[in-house]
């Protein structure tokens, strides 16, 4: 599957730690999608459930609680591509007096 997405973290307001379109190597502003393979363990199992039964093109926003997010996996993808998005999301994933529930923005580009 291939996504373009944008990660918010609720808790600090809505402010963003993940958007592919900020992972641009040619510089055209088109981003790189987030590519994985459904069932692989990869990405965040709260993710992976909430994008179940989309096809191309589809839209869809995308609620991550802590248990099925990065309050119980902070190794999987998506993970922040800057310096400054990592920090936000370490300020709530490594304070247990956060919700550390997360919500994402999910078109589906290509599916495999």
């Amino acid at each position: 599957v291939e996504l373009t997405m944008k990660g918010r973290l609720l808790n600090l307001n809505g402010v963003v730690f993940y958007d592919t379109k900020s992972n641009d190597p040619n510089g055209f502003g088109e981003g790189t999608p987030l590519v994985f393979t459904v069932g692989d363990g990869t990405v965040l199992p709260g993710l992976e459930r909430g994008i179940v039964g989309m096809s191309r093109g589809g839209i869809r926003r995308v609620i991550v609680p802590a248990e099925v997010g990065y309050g119980k996996f902070p190794g999987l993808e998506p993970q922040p591509l800057t310096q400054t998005e990592k920090r936000a999301l370490d300020s709530v994933v490594k304070n247990p007096r956060r919700d550390q529930t997360v919500m994402f923005d999910v078109k589906v580009e290509r599916v495999r």
